[in-house]
């Protein structure tokens, strides 16, 4: 899946090997997180005056970690691949937008900012098991597909959801638009991935 935008990035290495970036007009976290094949996490671990919650600023620099190996495919493995590092599987996220909210104890998914409408795509190919308006809990419009390997994902906060109970999604299908129904302060996906009903860190997938 591509950035929202274009990525520039003038890199230089340092004495220690690790790479130092400049932020260009564009840049998000996800995508230099993609770019550079690591997570999130590990680049607001490195940079720790990093906000997560606010946009980069052109021309800030940035340290960014060793890639994160990727794992061989296992023989006639397919979906979901384990790995000391967490859990790797085929995967797109489900909206090209700003992330406002990181993973956390208090806020279990992420928060990705984008214009009411914006399509909100299926992270993996599943069967919808909900497709409500959820105003007991806050979550408005609400979507949830089970991917049948244990894995459910949420979409919420939806201006309208597209597909309905029963139906079948394919990986990276339009199955709502982003909207601010619901408990929420602006037009944004509230995007959730759980295992064995646990919730995880979404950006494991990527």
């Amino acid at each position: 899946m591509r950035p929202l935008l274009p990525l520039l990035l003038a890199a230089t290495l340092s004495s220690a090997g690790a790479a130092t970036i400049t932020v260009k007009p564009g840049d998000t976290l996800y995508g230099l997180a993609r770019q550079h094949r690591t997570t999130i996490e590990r680049l607001v671990n490195l940079n720790g005056t990093l906000n997560p919650q606010r946009a980069l600023q052109v021309g800030q620099r940035l340290k960014v970690p060793d890639p994160v190996p990727a794992a061989a495919p296992r023989p006639g493995a397919a979906g979901a691949r384990v790995q000391a590092t967490g859990i790797r599987v085929t995967a797109v996220l489900p909206v090209q937008g700003r992330l406002t909210s990181v993973y956390s104890a208090a806020h279990p998914g992420l928060d990705l900012a984008a214009p009411t409408g914006t399509p909100v795509r299926a992270a993996r190919a599943g069967t919808v098991t909900e497709s409500r308006f959820d105003g007991r809990t806050g979550w408005g419009w609400t979507l949830v597909l089970d991917h049948g390997d244990g894995m459910t994902t949420r979409y919420s906060h939806n201006s309208a959801n597209l597909a309905q109970v029963g139906q079948t999604v394919a990986t990276g299908q339009v199955i709502a638009r982003v909207g601010s129904t619901g408990n929420s302060t602006g037009p944004h996906l509230d995007y959730r991935v759980m295992i064995g009903g646990q919730t995880i860190n979404p950006m494991r997938l990527y």
